[in-house]
C-alpha cells in the first residue's frame, strides 16, 4: 500500500527521524510520564482531602452523633478489658474522635495524626478552595498545599480569599520553598494585624517540647524567636565545622586512611548536647564562637520612619523593632541598592 503525502513515514517524535535529538528524546520518554505521574499523585492528595473532609462532615451529622453516643465501649470511652473509664466527652467531641479513629484504622496511622490530617483537609477544602482545585488539576504539589496551610494558620478569614487568589499563580510557577518566601512577604503587606503585635503574641508561646521516639532516641524542640533560633543553629554549625578531622575519623577496614564517621548533622547534634549538658562543645569547643544572623532592613525602617518588615535570611519577615535591635549590635554592613 502506497503512503500518501498526508501521512509521513516519520512523526516528529519518531527517534528514527534525523531531526529528533536522540538524547532529548530519551530524556523526554521518562520526564513526560514522570510529570503526568506527579499530577496523578497531586490529584490523589486532593481526593484524600475531600474524603477526609466528608468524614469530618459526617462527624457533625445528628444521626451519626446519636448513633455513636449510645455505646461507650464502641466509642472508646470505656475499655472492656481493663474496666477503665475514659473522659466524659460530649457527643459531638465523641463523634469527631470516632471519625479520626476510623481514618486512623483505614490509613494505619495514630488517631492523633489522623485527627490532624482531617483538620488540615477541612481547612484546605473549606478555606483554600483555589489551592484544593489546583491540587486536583496537578498544577501544584502537596508540598505547596502544606506550605500554604502553615502560612495561613491563624490568618484572619476576611483576607484569606484575596490572599489565596494573589499567591496561587506563584505556587503554580515556583518550588514550594520559593513560593513560601514570596507568599510570606505578600501576606505581611496584606495582614490586618501589625507584625510587632503578632510577634509579641508569638513570643508568649515560647516553649521547649520533649517527644520520645524509637530506638532509645527522642526529640527536643524549642519554639523561640526566629532570630534566636537562627543564631543558635548558626553557632552549632560553626562548632560542627570547627571540629578537627581526626576527632571525627576512624581507620577504615583494611585501610590506614581516616574515614569520617560523623556527618555534619550528627556533629551539630553532639555540639547541642554538650553545650547544654556540659557548657562547652565537643573537646571544649564553643568558647568564643557566636551565632550570627543576616537581615535585610529597608533604610526607612532602620531610621524608624517606616514599619516595612525586615527579612531574616533563612526565615522571612520579622518585625521592625527586632530588626532595629539586631542592626544596633551589627558588626558588619552591606549596602544593597
Amino acid at each position: 500500500m502506497a503512503t500518501s503525502a498526508a501521512t509521513p513515514d516519520h512523526t516528529p517524535d519518531d527517534p528514527a527521524d534525523p531531526a529528533v535529538d536522540p538524547v532529548a528524546a530519551a530524556i523526554s520518554a521518562v520526564i513526560d510520564p514522570l510529570i503526568e505521574n506527579e499530577k496523578v499523585i497531586a490529584a490523589g492528595y486532593a481526593e484524600r482531602s475531600r474524603l477526609l473532609t466528608e468524614l469530618d462532615r459526617l462527624g457533625h451529622e445528628r444521626r451519626i452523633i446519636a448513633g455513636l453516643g449510645g455505646d461507650p465501649v464502641e466509642s472508646g470511652r470505656n475499655d472492656p478489658d481493663t474496666g477503665a473509664h475514659g473522659p466524659a466527652w460530649d457527643d459531638e467531641e465523641l463523634a469527631r474522635r470516632s471519625m479520626a479513629a476510623e481514618a486512623a484504622g483505614a490509613l494505619r496511622l495514630t488517631a492523633t495524626t489522623a485527627g490532624m490530617m482531617i483538620f488540615d483537609a477541612a481547612r484546605l477544602t473549606g478555606q483554600l478552595p483555589g489551592f484544593h482545585q489546583a491540587l486536583s488539576r496537578g498544577t501544584i504539589t502537596w508540598g505547596h498545599a502544606v506550605k500554604m496551610l502553615t502560612l495561613t494558620d491563624g490568618v484572619p478569614e476576611e483576607i484569606l480569599g484575596a490572599f489565596e487568589a494573589k499567591v496561587l499563580p506563584a505556587a503554580e510557577k515556583l518550588t514550594s520553598t520559593q513560593f513560601v518566601r514570596v507568599a510570606g512577604r505578600i501576606l505581611e503587606r496584606m495582614h490586618p494585624v501589625p507584625l510587632p503585635d503578632r510577634a509579641d503574641a508569638g513570643f508568649v508561646k515560647r516553649r521547649v517540647v520533649f517527644s520520645p521516639d524509637a530506638d532509645g532516641m527522642a526529640w527536643l524542640n524549642a519554639y523561640l524567636k526566629a532570630e534566636d533560633a537562627q543564631a543558635i543553629y548558626d553557632r552549632l554549625s560553626h562548632i560542627a565545622t570547627d571540629l578537627d578531622l581526626d576527632a571525627d575519623a576512624a581507620p577504615g577496614p583494611g585501610s590506614d586512611s581516616p574515614v569520617p564517621c560523623r556527618s555534619k548533622d550528627q556533629r551539630r547534634a553532639d555540639a547541642y548536647r554538650d553545650l547544654l549538658l556540659d557548657g562547652v562543645g565537643p573537646g571544649g569547643r564553643g568558647h568564643g564562637i557566636r551565632g550570627t544572623v543576616s537581615i535585610t532592613v529597608p533604610a526607612l525602617t532602620l531610621l524608624g520612619r517606616s514599619d516595612e518588615p525586615a527579612i531574616l535570611d533563612g526565615y522571612g519577615p520579622i518585625d521592625p523593632e527586632t530588626a532595629r535591635r539586631i542592626a544596633g549590635t551589627a558588626t558588619s554592613w552591606s549596602r544593597i541598592l
